[in-house]
């Protein structure tokens, strides 16, 4: 019988876990009505995963969040490339003691794909800020125009580790979330105004 069905009614880490203990090669294909996933398994250990938008751990940690959706499982399948080779049970562990961590951070920041900006006039003084190296590499890349997960693919941080970072930030009164802009195709007129986007970091002292 073909390894297949909905997401309501069968529990995704149920059926991770029964591709790993049978020891499966294949793609677990999964999709909802916005997003589309797949997991690639050799023996039982996935070697890769993507997402529209994520590849490789990030996407394993953002399909376990999942409660919706149809899924299959395609043994004819192989990955299109290896970035890894974890046992799923480790992976599972990892998204449980996130999932709630998630809940907390999404409060503040409702999507990863948010622009992220500095607030124009922080109230808090200078003095009164002492960054780690990791918000010092966050503020770094911010110009206005990048979303968390652009950030977080330049600082070569995990999504879920960059959105700790920015909600402590945010939280801090230092930057800001805009929403990201309709997509419509630019003008040529458009994209010759365009200017470089402003950096404000003077503001800030490394402690």
């Amino acid at each position: 019988m073909a390894l297949q069905g909905n997401l309501e009614d069968f529990d995704l880490t149920d059926v991770l876990q029964l591709i790993h203990l049978g020891k499966k090669n294949g793609a677990l294909e999964i999709e909802t009505e916005k997003n589309r996933a797949e997991i690639y398994f050799e023996n039982g250990k996935v070697v890769y995963a993507k997402t529209n938008e994520s590849v490789g751990e990030d996407a394993i940690q953002y399909v376990l969040r999942w409660s919706k959706g149809k899924f299959m499982f395609s043994p004819e399948k192989t990955a299109p490339q290896k970035v890894m080779n974890i046992p799923i049970q480790n992976l599972i562990l990892d998204a449980a003691k996130q999932i709630d961590e998630w809940k907390r951070l999404e409060k503040v920041i409702p999507s990863i794909d948010m622009l992220v900006d500095f607030v124009e006039e922080p109230n808090v003084s200078s003095e009164e800020i002492n960054l780690s190296p990791d918000e010092w590499k966050i503020l770094s890349l911010i110009t206005g125009e990048k979303s968390i997960r652009d950030i977080a693919k330049l600082a070569k941080f995990t999504e879920f580790n960059a959105a700790k970072v920015f909600y402590g930030l945010i939280s801090s009164g230092l930057v800001r979330l805009k929403k990201p802009p309709e997509k419509k195709e630019a003008s040529v007129e458009k994209k010759e105004e365009k200017k470089e986007p402003k950096r404000r970091r003077g503001f800030f002292r490394r402690g």
